[in-house]
């Protein structure tokens, strides 16, 4: 009889134990680190709203300023609008910015209007078919700005990933 309340305390004691272990604040960031890290140069909000500390409002902040600016370092995050050094230290963790893009933008950029075929398809988000297009399109005029890329084809995904690796 003994026996048996002993076996019941230490099974009650392993239940709380567990629910303490999956309810607290880090066992949420270690089931999380379990998927992969953001890239901030590509991203959606249904994807960061999942990170603990960040709703919808700071994810859309944070898409905003990438579509606006562009992160080309991840404590850019401490420019978004709600985000301070706090939540800047809770978060970061789980963000990574691509290397190629990080690369791309800590190197010479890229000049539209001259760069070869090849420098072209290297450029992210850019393939053959956009490399084609932009060669064309700078046979009859000179690219002078990003926007002029949406009148040959180039989409809004595209200009967002060369944004800050290339110039005119």
């Amino acid at each position: 009889m003994r026996m048996n309340k002993v076996i019941i305390v230490i099974i009650i004691f392993l239940i709380a134990l567990l629910i303490y272990l999956f309810n607290n604040e880090e066992s949420r960031d270690i089931q999380y680190s379990k998927y992969e890290k953001i890239d901030l140069s590509n991203f959606t909000i249904d994807e960061i709203v999942k990170i603990p500390g960040i709703g919808i409002k700071k994810a859309t902040e944070i898409k905003k300023y990438e579509e606006e600016y562009g992160f080309n370092s991840i404590e850019d995050l401490k420019k978004v609008p709600g985000i301070g050094e706090k939540t800047y230290q809770k978060i970061k963790k789980y963000f990574y910015i691509s290397q190629n893009i990080y690369i791309l933008r800590t190197v010479e950029k890229i000049n539209l209007n001259t760069a070869s075929y090849e420098e072209l398809i290297k450029l992210p988000g850019i393939g053959e078919k956009s490399a084609k297009k932009i060669i064309n399109y700078r046979k009859i005029k000179r690219i002078e700005n990003l926007e002029e890329l949406r009148k040959i084809g180039i989409n809004s995904s595209q200009i967002k990933q060369i944004k800050g690796v290339v110039e005119f």
